[in-house]
């Protein structure tokens, strides 16, 4: 475990850290996929497909917590300094 820590986390930090960065901005469009692949569970993209007919202003600021998050995460690795050995 002392070897994890001190070795190997430290090397694969930075991949991590761009493999999510890529990961949640792909992801961040994907509204109307959750719906088109099934189950009638309620996320926050279908929340935002489903008000943008009946409810603009509801969509929009529905449609701000993605991006609120994602901002959040790119400022958490940008300062953790994780993006700069890349």
């Amino acid at each position: 475990m002392r070897t994890f820590v001190s070795v190997v986390l430290p090397l694969v930090w930075p991949a991590v850290a761009a493999g999510s960065v890529f990961t949640f901005s792909l992801s961040l469009g994907d509204y109307i996929t959750v719906q088109i692949v099934g189950g009638k569970t309620q996320l926050i993209g279908n929340l935002v497909y489903s008000n943008v007919t009946l409810n603009l202003p509801l969509a929009a600021a529905l449609g701000t917590v993605p991006v609120t998050v994602i901002v959040v995460h790119l400022l958490a690795v940008r300062r953790s300094g994780a993006l700069r050995s890349l």
